[in-house]
């Protein structure tokens, strides 16, 4: 499906590389950048037995270390057709009173990064005719949840830089679209260790009574999003949940951790 298509993909967590795990076995080419270089230089190497991949360490802090490694890795693998962000930072449980500047920093860092990758993107996007860029959000971009302010303003700016960028850029044939996901992650599995019966209750509210697989549902609704079945979904939220959203608020396990 992806044969002869390149993706950049920044921030190379557990969805992250489950997104690149799907791409790749699709017949992408993929280039990785993360802040944490070890785990990126690990996945590139993963995935080069398939398809070609490299790995190239960023600094969200620093905007330009993104653009260096994009027009390098579209230097190596010869265009770029899809960008999937994926730069969300972990949650700061406090109140809002109670919350570090620090940390609302740090959550702002994450949507400008996002965006010094759109950027750079876009111009071999234009080359190569059109293109597909992804935001790998979370449903606190839909709603807010309790205690994690930073968390819930970085999730919302990815709606607005979403929707912006399908306006603007639709005209090129690009598409802009964002992905929420729920997923058994590392931390997921932490967090029903240390409370399971209140992560059991976040997955009763999912209709498939499930979280979904990082390389075979949220890969696979980023693979529909990628593809050129979706050539005209442009702007649109996807919930790559089970169907959570439909159940109203969500269980929200940092507002425990946060009072005790």
């Amino acid at each position: 499906m992806l044969a002869d298509r390149v993706l950049v993909l920044i921030g190379a967590d557990e969805i992250g590389a489950g997104i690149a795990r799907r791409f790749s076995r699709e017949g992408a080419s993929i280039a990785i950048l993360d802040p944490q270089a070890v785990r990126s230089e690990i996945l590139a190497r993963e995935l080069a037995d398939r398809y070609p991949a490299c790995a190239y360490p960023v600094d969200y802090l620093d905007p330009q270390t993104i653009v260096t490694a994009i027009q390098e890795a579209a230097r190596v693998l010869g265009r770029i057709d899809i960008l999937v962000t994926n730069t969300l930072p972990g949650a700061s449980p406090a109140t809002l009173e109670n919350q570090p500047e620090a940390a609302f920093k740090g959550a702002f860092n994450s949507t400008l990064a996002a965006a010094s990758a759109m950027r750079a993107v876009f111009p071999f996007m234009c080359t190569a005719g059109g293109g597909r860029i992804i935001h790998v959000g979370h449903r606190y971009g839909e709603t807010v949840g309790e205690g994690i302010a930073p968390y819930n303003c970085a999730a919302w700016s990815l709606v607005g830089l979403t929707r912006t960028a399908a306006l603007d850029w639709g005209q090129h044939q690009i598409t802009t679209n964002l992905l929420l996901p729920v997923a058994v992650t590392g931390e997921f599995l932490a967090q029903r260790a240390a409370r399971a019966g209140i992560i059991d209750l976040l997955t009763a509210q999912i209709p498939l009574r499930r979280a979904g697989d990082p390389v075979e549902d949220v890969g696979g609704a980023a693979l529909f999003l990628a593809s050129a079945d979706a050539c005209f979904v442009n702007g649109q939220t996807l919930f790559a949940d089970g169907g959570q959203h439909t159940a109203g608020p969500v269980l929200n396990p940092v507002k425990f951790t946060a009072r005790r």
